[in-house]
């Protein structure tokens, strides 16, 4: 479980995430949606500890060794996508059916400098899988794959989130992805909550900010 309360950091003299309380129970899946600058980034670095809060806490469950996160530009190490991917590996993972789930057999003993931004990002996307993580912080884990190999990857991370009861955060501007993948929708505005709630009722927001937010994503 996650649990925040009275959380603040400054970001710019314009920006500053401001959230009072919020509380992620175990095996949830939050998709953090919002406009650009909203403060999804940000917030997914603060629970990851890549940043520390002006103000409040967080309190996570999880011992740190099962924490894991993925920044929007994922690091690729030297070598092949195969050794990568087992760089992240823990206890018995599969790697040989990971990489085929994630449609990378073919690309496994290609070096990681010659591979495209899309494949690069996939490739970091199983190497988190790997280490089987009860908590996953994915900031934007899908923004350069294709519609084919964006759908393939969801039904991989849904699958394997459900299998290990992974607790996953991500950060996404896809309707489909948060639909697809998330049990719950926080809609950040101007670094604050405007909407927490299922994604089954996320066609009915409550807020102003919420209502106008989603009326421009088109859901179907």
């Amino acid at each position: 479980m996650i649990r925040i309360s009275g959380l603040k950091k400054k970001c710019s003299d314009t920006f500053t995430l401001d959230i009072p309380d919020l509380t992620v129970p175990d095996g949830a899946r939050v998709a953090l949606i919002g406009p650009n600058g909203s403060g999804k980034s940000t917030l997914l670095r603060l629970i990851a500890g890549v940043l520390q809060p002006d103000e409040g806490k967080i309190e996570i469950d999880a011992p740190k060794q099962q924490r894991g996160y993925q920044p929007q530009t994922p690091y690729a190490f030297r070598g092949t996508v195969e050794r990568n991917v087992r760089l992240g590996a823990k206890g018995d993972a599969d790697i040989g059916a990971l990489l085929d789930e994630c449609g990378l057999a073919a690309l496994r003993q290609k070096k990681t400098s010659q591979i495209s931004g899309g494949e690069r990002q996939r490739m970091c996307l199983a190497r988190m899988l790997a280490g089987g993580y009860k908590l996953l912080l994915l900031d934007e884990p899908l923004s350069a794959a294709d519609i084919e190999t964006g759908a393939l990857l969801e039904q991989v991370l849904l699958r394997r989130c459900e299998q290990n009861r992974t607790t996953l955060l991500f950060s996404t501007h896809l309707p489909k992805q948060a639909f697809d993948v998330a049990t719950t929708a926080l809609i950040l505005h101007r670094g604050q909550i405007a909407e927490y709630t299922s994604t089954a009722d996320i066609g009915t927001p409550k807020s102003d900010f919420g209502r106008l937010f989603i009326s421009q994503w088109k859901l179907e």
